[in-house]
C-alpha cells in the first residue's frame, strides 16, 4: 500500500494507533469524567485535566523528540522510548482500579497521558521520516482506521467486561490491551530510510533543541499549523473530554443508546479517515482540513440548536466521520511540512501547542457550564469559536 515502507512495517506502525485508541474511547471520553464526578469533582475539574496533563506532557515531549533526532542510534532509542512509554501508560490505567481519591486518579491520568504522548512523538516522527510524501494522507488514514478498529475491540471489550464484572475489570483490560499491542508495535517497526545517516549524526542536545525552536520561528507554514492546531484541537478535545456528559445531559440518552452511538461512530470513523486521507492526497491536505473543520462546526451547532431532538444515528455517524477525518488529515498535513531531520523534535514541540490548546477549550467550557443558569449545551459556544477561528490559519500553510 505504501511505497516507502513494507506492508509488515506499515502494520506494525499502525498497531500503535490500534493500541492507544481504546484509551481515548474508554478512559478519556467515558470512564474518566464519570469517575471525577463520582469522586467529588465538577465539570470544571473535568475541563482542567487537559491543562494539567498538557503542562507536563507538552514540556516533556520536545525533550524526548530532540533526544531521538540527535541520537547516533535513532532506531534503538525510538524503540526503547515507545516500549517504556506504553508500559508506564498501561500500568497507570491498571492502577486506576485501586484508587479511591480524586488526587490519585488525577496523578495516574497524568502519568498515562505522558506515556502515550511520548510514544506518539516517536511514532509520528517515524511516520514523517519514512512514508512517501505523496501518500501521507492515505497512510495516516490507514493508521486511524486501525486505531478505530482497536477502539471497537478495546472499548467494546471494556464495556462488556464492565457489565459482567465491573469497572475494575474494564480498566485492567484497557491497560493490558495498550501494553500488549503497544510493545509489539514499538518492538517490530523497522527504519530503513535513515539507517545509514543515523551513524553520522553528531549528538548535541542543546543545539538540537535550539534548532527546533528556530525552525518554528522561521518556518511560516509550521508556525501557522501549530496555531491552527491549538484552535481546532481545542474544539475536538472539548467534545472528547465531555463526551459522556454530552450524551447524558445534552442529548439525554440512556446507556443502551450510548452503545448504539458508539457502534455507529466506529465504522463511521473508519470511513471518515479513509475518505479524508484519500481526498487529501488528491486535492490537497489543507483544503480537506478546512472541510473537516466545517463539518465539526455544523455538527456542534446542530447539537446546540436541537439537543435531544437529534437522531442518535446522525450523532454517531457525523461524530465518527469528523473525528476520524480530523485525526487522519491533521497528522498527515503536519508531516508534509516538517523539514527532514526535524521530525521527532517538531512533533514533540507540537505536543506543547496541541495539549495547551486542547486544554483551554475544555477548561473554559467547564467553567461556563458551571455558571448558574447555564448548561453544558450553551457552553458549546466555546469550541465553536475556536473552530471558526482556526479556518483563518489554513491560508498561511504551504505544502510543497
Amino acid at each position: 500500500m505504501v511505497e516507502s515502507i513494507g506492508r509488515k512495517t506499515l502494520i506494525f506502525w499502525t498497531l500503535y494507533d490500534f493500541a492507544t485508541t481504546p484509551v481515548a474511547f474508554a478512559i478519556n471520553a467515558m470512564y474518566l469524567p464519570l469517575m471525577v464526578i463520582e469522586f467529588g469533582g465538577s465539570n470544571s475539574i473535568v475541563g482542567i485535566l487537559p491543562l494539567v496533563t498538557g503542562a507536563i506532557a507538552g514540556l516533556w515531549s520536545p525533550i524526548m523528540g530532540t533526544i531521538i533526532d540527535r541520537s547516533s542510534k535513532k532506531s534503538l532509542v525510538r524503540r526503547i522510548t515507545i516500549i517504556v512509554s506504553v508500559l508506564i501508560a498501561g500500568i497507570s490505567i491498571v492502577t486506576m482500579t485501586a484508587v479511591d481519591l480524586l488526587f490519585q486518579l488525577l496523578l495516574l491520568f497524568t502519568l498515562m497521558t505522558i506515556g502515550i504522548q511520548t510514544g506518539w512523538t516517536a511514532m509520528n516522527a517515524y511516520f514523517a521520516q519514512e512514508v512517501n510524501k505523496s501518500r501521507m494522507g492515505t497512510t495516516s488514514a490507514f493508521g486511524i482506521m486501525m486505531g478505530y478498529l482497536g477502539g471497537a475491540v478495546g472499548a467494546g471489550g471494556a464495556v462488556l467486561l464492565d457489565r459482567m464484572f465491573g469497572r475494575g475489570a474494564a480498566l485492567m483490560y484497557v491497560g493490558l490491551f495498550l501494553i500488549l499491542f503497544g510493545m509489539i508495535s514499538g518492538g517490530l517497526i523497522k527504519e530503513r530510510r535513515h539507517e545509514a545517516s543515523d551513524r553520522s549524526i553528531t549528538p548535541g542536545f542543546k543545539i538540537g533543541l535550539r534548532s527546533g525552536i528556530h525552525e518554528i520561528r522561521d518556518n511560516s507554514s509550521v508556525r501557522a499549523y501549530l496555531i491552527g492546531a491549538v484552535l481546532w484541537g481545542d474544539a475536538v478535545s472539548t467534545i472528547i473530554t465531555f463526551a459522556s456528559l454530552l450524551v447524558t445531559e445534552v442529548l439525554q440518552l440512556s446507556e443502551e443508546t450510548t452503545l448504539v452511538i458508539l457502534a455507529i461512530a466506529v465504522p463511521s470513523a473508519l470511513i471518515g479517515a479513509f475518505i479524508h486521507g484519500k481526498i487529501g492526497d488528491k486535492i490537497g491536505l489543507v483544503k480537506v482540513q478546512g472541510l473537516n473543520i466545517c463539518l465539526w462546526t455544523f455538527g456542534i451547532g446542530f447539537i446546540m440548536l436541537f439537543g435531544s431532538a437529534i437522531s442518535p444515528f446522525a450523532v454517531g455517524m457525523v461524530a465518527g466521520i469528523a473525528l476520524g477525518g480530523n485525526m487522519s488529515v491533521s497528522r498527515a498535513l503536519y508531516a508534509r511540512i516538517i523539514p527532514e531531520g526535524f521530525e521527532a523534535r517538531l512533533f514533540g514541540f507540537a505536543a506543547i501547542f496541541m495539549y495547551f490548546g486542547g486544554a483551554i477549550g475544555p477548561l473554559l467550557t467547564g467553567i461556563v457550564a458551571d455558571i448558574p443558569g447555564w448548561t453544558l449545551r450553551e457552553a458549546l459556544i466555546i469550541p465553536l469559536i475556536f473552530l471558526v477561528s482556526s479556518l483563518m490559519t489554513l491560508k498561511y500553510i504551504r505544502v510543497k
